[in-house]
């Protein structure tokens, strides 16, 4: 066991729920004004307790926690009121992103052989969204009326290398994706890499310009002029001056990686962005992908671009960890700042469990810890690890036993398969010391 690493990892999360951070944040929202019975810094460590350990489903749900973990005798009433509050989803909001401030670290890095080492970091961009109750249609409408006529949009920026989102928001499904990636400026030296829902080449020069990196699937639809070509590898200069679609009717199966440009009359503010687009045939459904980006056609051929933008799938997982293991669904109330609040709970439930462990493969430095089996199993441990934060007392001892049964618990099932197949077939190794 390292003892270097278990003590950082003891301040860190001992830094992340301290009451004393907790109660500025409560009173920067706005949720805190006069202390009661009920103090905002136990809400919201109950609230996470909640969402990490126990099926969640009403407000009764987390008030025998909140009861359990406290000692106190709160009655339902004034707990509900306390949470009515327009300002609780607003501190919930800040308070995972304390979180993510204080338990976010490197948890992958790229071997030194790896093309990915050219990256400060690799940023996956998603949403996902899910209903919630029909009352709330005014606050947040969904797009799939009258199926879901009220529905939230979770919208995550994940880091490959932190494994852990590092920017999240709370929005109505009708509201458009664009609006919620990371700005040019906040990605020099990073690569970003997300889905058609964010196709947009001004905003791909943009980061080009600001030293960045973008890997972006667009629609097959896009029909930019070609300056250069290369078809399966071999350059052909008959296709400068060209039209995308004009080649893509012609031949099937074939790989097309080509230097073009987008003309001013496609509704662009400046003239002739000039990217890289590339095609690839897509066998199963008998069609092309087309990619642009602005990675280096030498260090970075199509194939090892469809290698890279399969590392997206690591956003869906953590979506699918955080509705199956953290309490991610709709919630029985027509409050719209208790069912905003709620999500941000569940959303700093999954920090906590997945900064649990990253912490285990630092503390014991031999094997890489799963972050779907830690989620399913460490309930019971993180309930008297987090009791313990608030009662300061213990917290080593249960530090200790919540990371030695990880370490024999959550351990990846097939690491070898991962190098081959998996996240880390690229050169990534996880960070065990």
């Amino acid at each position: 066991m390292d003892e270097r690493n278990l003590a950082r990892a003891q301040r860190e999360l001992t830094a992340a729920l301290e009451p004393e951070a907790l109660m500025r944040l409560a009173r920067s929202s706005g949720f805190c004004e006069r202390l009661r019975t009920v103090f905002p810094h136990e809400v919201a460590v109950a609230l996470i307790a909640s969402m990490a350990t126990q099926k969640t489903e009403t407000i009764a749900d987390v008030l025998r926690v909140f009861n359990t973990l406290t000692g106190h005798d709160s009655a339902y009433k004034p707990f509900h009121k306390k949470l009515s509050k327009p300002s609780f989803a607003e501190y919930m909001r800040l308070v995972v992103g304390h979180l993510l401030n204080k338990l976010v670290s490197r948890a992958l890095g790229p071997q030194e052989h790896s093309a990915l080492s050219l990256f400060d970091d690799i940023l996956l961009q998603d949403g996902s969204s899910f209903a919630i109750s029909n009352a709330l249609q005014d606050v947040f409408p969904g797009r799939r009326r009258p199926l879901n006529p009220a529905a939230v949009e979770l919208h995550a920026t994940m880091s490959v290398w932190s494994d852990q989102p590092v920017s999240l928001a709370v929005a109505a499904d009708t509201e458009g994706e664009r609006s919620y990636r990371p700005q040019p400026s906040e990605l020099p030296g990073c690569l970003l890499i997300a889905d058609r829902g964010y196709q947009d080449v001004n905003y791909c020069r943009e980061v080009d310009e600001n030293g960045g990196y973008v890997l972006i699937r667009h629609q097959i639809r896009i029909n930019p002029t070609i300056v250069h070509s290369y078809v399966d590898g071999k350059a052909i200069d008959s296709h400068r001056g060209r039209r995308l679609h004009a080649l893509l009717a012609r031949r099937r199966k074939t790989t097309y990686d080509l230097d073009a440009y987008w003309e001013r009359g496609e509704r662009l503010h400046r003239p002739g962005p000039r990217l890289r687009v590339v095609c690839l045939w897509n066998e199963a459904r008998s069609d092309y992908i087309a990619f642009v980006t602005n990675l280096d056609r030498e260090r970075f051929p199509p194939d090892v671009l469809m290698k890279i933008y399969r590392l997206r799938w690591q956003v869906e997982l953590l979506f699918k960890e955080w509705k199956s293991y953290c309490n991610m669904h709709a919630f029985n109330t027509s409050k719209a700042s208790i069912v905003e609040g709620f999500i941000w709970a569940s959303l700093a439930a999954c920090i906590l469990k997945r900064f649990m462990a990253h912490t285990t493969q630092r503390v014991f430095g031999h094997s890489e810890i799963s972050t779907r089996k830690t989620a399913m199993t460490i309930s019971h441990h993180l309930f008297v690890l987090i009791k313990a934060t608030l009662d300061a007392s213990a917290l080593r001892e249960a530090f200790i036993d919540a990371l030695k049964h990880l370490d024999s618990q959550a351990r990846r099932a097939h690491p070898e398969r991962d190098r081959r197949l998996g996240r880390l077939h690229l050169g990534i190794e996880p960070i065990l010391t």
